[in-house]
This record gives structure tokens, sequence and C-alpha cells, in this order.
């Protein structure tokens, strides 16, 4: 009989396609596991169910860690909190004219959050420590192991912090004792004060200690200078009369005037005598006597008068009168007077010439003398400026630094309370344990939790084997279409395993 070729190869493709479709349907009977796990786990009607059957014993436990736990809250020892308030005042006193070295922190918040940071810092402490003695026997800082734990937990005791945007700071510490709380907290407080107000005044101290000494180098450096310039100008003969003309330049000056002024007058004086030797008149000069003038006026006079005596007497008594010959006499006279005067004017005139002439060479040549003398020394002045500008400078910084260093004496003598304690800490009554009004419900609510959870453990263990006996008997009644060999189902019997706690509840039949 012969067989068919196409049932041969159906036979062969089903046998291919079995275990497909047992991977297929083991792999839908997983999801399914895992989904009703999952609507388990919310079921709120199971979660009601357990806690109404074991209401009792959840009580029962919870009243019991209740009793506990607010028993040893209230046997622990909790410590004492004292607060002090230091307020950090921005603005500058203002007492004197000068600025302190060290101003005021003004606006800037973040010099104060510095300041704040300053009381975790370990030299801080270090020295709260030993002002304290908190050291045991009163030891000195050596930096040992147990000084360094004994600095850890005094840093660990002590908050500090800024209250909000203000300049108030708030120094807390914690103690077993409120005594202790308070005297300690009051105490880093006024070294906190202290220490800010230390250094601004040490600031002024550091710069008035610093001025003097510079000072003294300054007026060493001072006295040097002016000697120089002094000893310059003797060894060069250098005298000044102001503060830019020296002798020798107002001597220049002096003589130039004069020799302007005698020059003039020897112009003045040669033109009147070409004059008079060119004409027989002459100009009366400014400088002529006022009693020649005067002489030489009264002769003339008398010539006018005698000359209109003898015309009157032509007139009268015609040209051949007798009294003619005596008038006549008289004109010539007169006449022979005034050539005199003239004569003796006119040689004056030419004597105040040739001295004015000598006098005019005499200054000229003092004149010449003078601006050689000075023309010779511009090196020495332009040295002589070069030192009395190094003067100028080392004396304009001496007076400086000078009148710094008395305002800053002034401000070193002036107290110094920018920061202060403006709100002592007092001695606390209640420690910071919380009051028993908020530990009740918080210790309620905490131990109904535990006694639920603990219940739920303690009901998980004893059913453990029971839920296992049942998972495998409703495996055995229904087994699953994809059932596979036993060195296949590792993984089918491990999720088999996983249960849920909702499976205790009331409603299963293992319970």
């Amino acid at each position: 009989m012969q067989e068919n070729p196409m049932s041969a190869w159906d036979m062969s493709d089903q046998s291919e396609r079995l275990p497909n479709a047992a991977l297929a349907r083991r792999r839908s009977h997983d999801m399914i596991s895992r989904n009703r796990e999952s609507d388990a786990l919310f079921d709120i009607a199971r979660i009601l169910g357990f806690l109404a059957g074991k209401g009792v014993l959840i009580a029962v436990v919870a009243m019991v860690i209740a009793a506990l736990l607010l028993t040893t809250v209230l046997l622990v020892s909790f410590p004492y909190t004292a607060t002090a308030v230091v307020f950090v005042d921005p603005r500058d006193q203002n007492v004197t004219m000068q600025q302190e070295v060290l101003p005021a922190i003004g606006t800037d918040a973040a010099v104060l959050e510095s300041m704040v940071q300053i009381v975790r810092s370990d030299g801080f402490l270090i020295d709260l420590i030993q002002k304290l003695h908190l050291l045991e026997d009163g030891q000195p800082w050596t930096g040992s192991e147990d000084q360094i734990k004994q600095l850890a937990k005094l840093r660990k005791k002590i908050d500090i912090e800024r209250m909000g945007a203000t300049y108030l700071v708030k120094i807390s510490y914690h103690a077993a004792n409120g005594n202790d709380a308070a005297r300690i907290a009051n105490e880093i407080a006024a070294a906190f004060a202290a220490n800010q107000n230390g250094l601004r005044s040490s600031a002024n101290v550091n710069a008035s200690r610093a001025l003097t000494d510079r000072l003294v180098e300054l007026r060493s450096k001072l006295n040097a200078a002016e000697e120089a310039v002094a000893q310059f100008k003797a060894d060069n003969n250098i005298v000044y009369i102001d503060e830019r003309n020296t002798v020798q330049m107002r001597q220049l000056s002096d003589l130039s005037q004069q020799l302007a002024t005698v020059k003039s007058a020897s112009e003045e004086a040669g033109a009147r005598y070409a004059e008079f030797l060119a004409n027989g008149t002459f100009t009366r000069s400014a400088t002529q006597g006022n009693d020649e003038n005067e002489q030489l006026s009264f002769l003339r006079r008398q010539w006018t008068q005698l000359i209109q005596a003898r015309d009157q007497q032509i007139f009268t008594y015609g040209p051949r009168h007798p009294r003619l010959v005596d008038t006549q006499q008289m004109l010539n006279g007169l006449e022979r007077q005034i050539t005199q005067q003239r004569t003796r004017l006119a040689e004056q005139i030419k004597s105040e010439r040739d001295i004015n002439l000598v006098k005019q060479e005499q200054l000229a040549r003092q004149v010449d003398d003078l601006s050689s003398n000075i023309s010779q020394t511009e090196d020495q002045r332009v040295q002589l400026t070069s030192l009395e500008r190094e003067a100028n400078a080392n004396r304009e910084l001496y007076q400086q630094l000078l009148s710094r260093n008395k305002a800053t004496n002034e401000l070193v003598q002036q107290p110094t309370d920018n920061v202060r304690v403006v709100s002592p800490a007092v001695v606390p009554i209640l420690s910071s344990r919380p009051p028993i009004v908020l530990l009740v419900p918080v210790i309620g609510f905490i131990s109904l939790v535990l006694a639920i959870v603990l219940v739920a453990l303690a009901s998980f263990r004893p059913l453990k084997p029971a839920l296992r006996r049942q998972n495998s008997t409703s495996y055995s009644e229904n087994p699953p279409e994809n059932a596979v060999e036993p060195g296949q189902s590792s993984d089918r019997k491990y999720r088999s395993e996983q249960w849920s706690l909702l499976s205790l509840l009331p409603d299963n039949r293992a319970h």
C-alpha cells in the first residue's frame, strides 16, 4: 500500500509545531497568573477582612509597642538649648572724619555669611575651648586624638545661623543642663562679638604700627634729601629770595632796569646837547634844577623890561638921549648874564650826558657778567631742581602718612562695638524633648504600622506549607495545556512559589 506523501509531510510538520504551541500556551498562562496576583495586591476587601480578623491582636501589639516607645522617649535625656542673638551693625560710627582701616560690612551680605562661618572654624572653637577650660585637667591644646574628638562634639552642639535677611545672628548651644547651655551660649556670642570687633581694632593698631615704622624711615630719607639740597646750594652759592628767583636773578633784573633808565637818560641828554649845538637852544629836561631855570627866567624878564624901557625912551627923548646909554649898558650886562647862564646849562647837559654814558657802560658790563654767571649755573640749577623734587616728594609723603598716623592713633583710642550681643541667652526651663501632645499621636501611628507589619509576618510563616499544598492540588486537578517535561519546568516552578502577602487574608481556604 502506497503512502500518501502529503500525509507524511503533514505529520512531520505537526511534530515540529507542537513544542512552539506549548511554549506559547505557557507564556499566556504566566501572564494570566501575574495579572491575578496584581489584582489581588489591590484587593481592598481582602485587606479590610485581614484587619478585622486580626484587629484585637494588632491593637494589643500596637499598645505594647507604643508603651515601649513612650517609655524610651521619656527615659532618654534630651539636651537643653539656649540661644543668644548678636547684632552686626552695618553702619559706620563716624566719631571722626577719618575712615577706619577696616570699614563696616555695609550692605554686603556675603561678608555677614562669612562672619557666621567663622564660629564653626577650628581656630575659633579651639580658642573657645581653652577660654572655657573644657579640656580635662585644664590641659593646653595639643591636637591629640581625644581633643580633636572633643572639638568635633563641641561643633555639633553649636548652631549658628543668620535670621532671615536681617543683620541678626542666632547662636544656639545644646548641653545636658540649662545652666551650662546658657553660659556657653553667652560665652560663644561674646567671643564672636569680641572677635569681630577685635579684627577692626587690631586692623587700626597694626596700621598705626606700620605707619609709625614707615614714618621713621621716611623721616631719615627726608632729612637726607633736605641736607643734600642745602649743601648743594651752599657749594654753588645759590640763594633764593623767593620761590623762583635767586639773588643773582634779582640782581640781574634790577641792573637791567637801571640800565634801561640810564640809557634813556643818556639818549635824552645827547639829544638836548645836539639841539643846543645846532640851534643854540635846548629843551629843558625833567632832571634840570628849578633854581637854574628860575634864574634864567628872571634874567629874561629883566631883559624884556629893559627893552621896553629903551623903546619908550627912544620914543620920548630920541635916540641920542644920555639915558639910553645907561639902559643899553644894562641890556648888555643882562645879555652877558643870560649867555653865561645858557653856557653853564649847556655844560651841565653835556656833563649829564657823559655821566649817563659812563653809567650805561658800567651797568652793561655788570649785566653781561651776571648773565654769563647765570648761564654757567644752569646745569647746577637742573641738579638742584632734581634734588628739590625728591625732597618735596618725600616731604609730601611724610606729611600725608603723619596725618594718617595721627588720625589712626585717635581711632585706636575709640571703642568699636559694631558687633554686639543684643539678646543674651537665658537658662531654658524645658529641654528639647517634644511635647507629649505631639509625641502621643506620632508614637500611636508608628506603633499601629509596626503592629500590622509584625502580625502579617507572624501569620505568613505557618501558612507557607499550606499555601504550597494548595497550589500543588490545584495544579494537579487542572493541568495547563502547555505542560512540559519535568526538566523543562524550573521556571514555572519558581513562578508557582511566588505569592502575595494578601493571599494570607481570611478568605484563603488554606487558612
